[in-house]
């Protein structure tokens, strides 16, 4: 006998079936509209807001009896996403004339430091290393045609 896991819906699901004004749920959930587009969008939001939000929409449909939580509605969250890092390493090159060379590495970490535990091989190659430079990037990068998403849930 197989168990079948229950798939909750997004928000944009919710919201087909349970309109809502994105300006006024945002001010009745004390949150900026931005915020709503991105957990609309399922791009991560940080857990306060989305508690704040989904409360928000249990009050405008407490009289239809709904209630709303991160338990039946799946919204990213910040603190479950795995976020793109881009790593840079700054080495000089072995040639007479000591040219400094960047590479780079893109790795999908919880944060700096995750970040850093998983690209410790990458950049134990580079002797001498002048410098590093680990930086955030959820809104993802294009690379030419391709597009490269902001982060893993």
């Amino acid at each position: 006998m197989t168990t079948r896991k229950k798939v909750k819906p997004t928000l944009a699901q919710v919201r087909g079936k349970y309109f809502f004004d994105i300006a006024a749920l945002a001010t009745s959930a004390e949150v900026g509209p931005i915020v709503i587009y991105h957990a609309l969008t399922r791009q991560p939001i940080i857990k306060s807001n989305a508690e704040k939000i989904l409360q928000a929409l249990t009050e405008l449909y407490q009289s239809q009896g709904q209630i709303f939580t991160l338990e039946n509605v799946d919204i990213v969250l910040t603190e479950e996403a795995l976020v793109l890092w881009i790593i840079r390493a700054t080495h000089q090159q072995s040639t007479e004339q000591g040219t400094l060379v960047d590479e780079y590495y893109f790795v999908y970490a919880r944060n700096q430091e995750h970040a850093e535990t998983l690209s410790r091989n990458w950049l134990e190659q580079f002797s001498p290393l002048v410098g590093s430079s680990f930086t955030a990037r959820p809104e993802g990068l294009q690379i030419g045609h391709i597009q490269v998403p902001g982060y893993l849930n």
